[in-house]
């Protein structure tokens, strides 16, 4: 029987970041005295600034490293399109780089997720909010969501939680847009986001590097496109069965996997 899972990826730390989330907490703490109030203050404007919109669209490019038995990185990725619409709406498109696409649909009442490559599709009732059924799709489904802090209600509670560090790096361009380049580290990963100045400070690059992990590998997040005004229309959050597909059961992945694996 078929399960819902991607076909060529060798580990399972492949399958999580395909659809995978780089969550690196849930809940908010105060900051250590080690973290510069410059840096948390423009984190904070950034992830107030994109909470605010009721909805938005964006384009992403993504890549992440994978540790061989010989201790050499390689590197996968895709892109992403993702569409929210505040409380309970999310579509997210994903086109790995050898060319497997599908998506992941939540309409407020159902999960979709299906794969266009292998023409099938897992479909369950999730009742909720945005943050509620990722967090479900995470902790229930193991299938975690790409990008999710950037998601959340609360996104700088999300990133701001249990950091030991955190400083200015500098200004820097991303692709040609002026940025403000901030490094942060908590008890488990660092990460670095470089944040567009001006007068609409959304996120232009986000680098995680998973420091307890063998080989520390790296997950990076390109974003080429921000639309806080898009119209979009009900249909494109339909959970609808694709036409021709197969319908399975989600795959279950022991959490014990990804504890070794150290993966979020």
């Amino acid at each position: 029987m078929k399960i819902f899972r991607l076909r060529h990826c060798t580990t399972v730390l492949i399958l999580l970041l395909m659809f995978g989330g780089v969550s690196t907490a849930q809940t908010q703490a105060p900051p250590t005295s080690d973290v510069e109030e410059e840096a948390l203050a423009l984190l904070r404007q950034s992830m107030d600034f994109v909470s605010k919109a009721p909805s938005f669209q964006l384009s992403a490019e993504i890549g992440f490293d994978v540790v061989q038995e010989s201790g050499q990185k390689i590197e996968f990725g895709a892109t992403r399109q993702v569409t929210i619409r505040r409380p309970d709406k999310a579509r997210i498109e994903f086109t790995r780089r050898d060319g497997v696409n599908g998506a992941i649909v939540f309409d407020g009442k159902k999960l979709l997720v299906f794969n266009n490559d292998e023409k099938v599709y897992a479909q369950t009732p999730l009742e909720g909010d945005i943050d509620q059924a990722f967090d479900t799709m995470a902790e229930e489904l193991q299938m975690p969501v790409p990008m999710r802090d950037f998601f959340a209600k609360t996104p700088f509670a999300v990133l701001a939680e249990k950091l030991t560090s955190g400083f200015y790096v500098g200004e820097s361009v991303v692709a040609g847009t002026p940025c403000d380049h901030l490094a942060f580290r908590n008890d488990q990963v660092d990460f670095q986001i470089w944040i567009a100045t001006g007068d609409k400070p959304l996120p232009r690059r986000f680098v995680i590097s998973y420091r307890q992990e063998e080989g520390q590998p790296q997950f990076w997040v390109q974003f080429l496109k921000w639309d806080l005004a898009p119209d979009v229309p009900d249909t494109l959050f339909s959970t609808k069965a694709p036409e021709g597909a197969e319908r399975i059961p989600f795959a279950t992945i022991d959490p014990s996997l990804n504890e070794e694996r150290g993966t979020p």
